[in-house]
């Protein structure tokens, strides 16, 4: 249904950073970089996630989530640990949630900028 989405942050080289080391557990690496937008897929292939810098203290939009799919529980326990240690916010820690739904394995962070970012390995069906 997406062909790609897009987030705002306040500095470029920043978003990189943090965003290197999260989505590498994930599979997705950077595909390009110019001074303008940073962009993110599976393997580094195809871009599914674009990063803009913006002005202003708010960037995230309000009510944005963005929900990314883990191979493992092992990826997602990685990649929490990465965003927390590049600066993202825990929401709801790495682990098992039965609250949520039988068998889901997750975690959600707000990334630098605000924006909240899920990780998922299992089902929230």
């Amino acid at each position: 249904m997406f062909d790609h989405l897009s987030l705002g942050v306040r500095d470029l080289a920043a978003a990189r950073r943090f965003y290197d080391a999260f989505l590498a557990p994930l599979g997705a690496s950077l595909v390009s970089a110019a001074d303008t937008e940073l962009s993110y897929g599976p393997g580094g292939l195809a871009a599914q996630l674009y990063l803009y810098p913006v002005a202003g203290e708010q960037v995230a939009g309000r009510g944005a989530h963005l929900a990314l799919t883990a191979p493992s529980r092992a990826a997602v326990d990685t990649a929490y640990a990465l965003a927390v240690a590049h600066g993202a916010t825990s929401v709801r820690p790495a682990g098992l949630h039965p609250d949520l739904a039988a068998g889901y394995y997750g975690a959600v962070l707000l990334d630098p900028d605000g924006n909240k970012l899920e990780i998922v390995a299992g089902t929230m069906h």
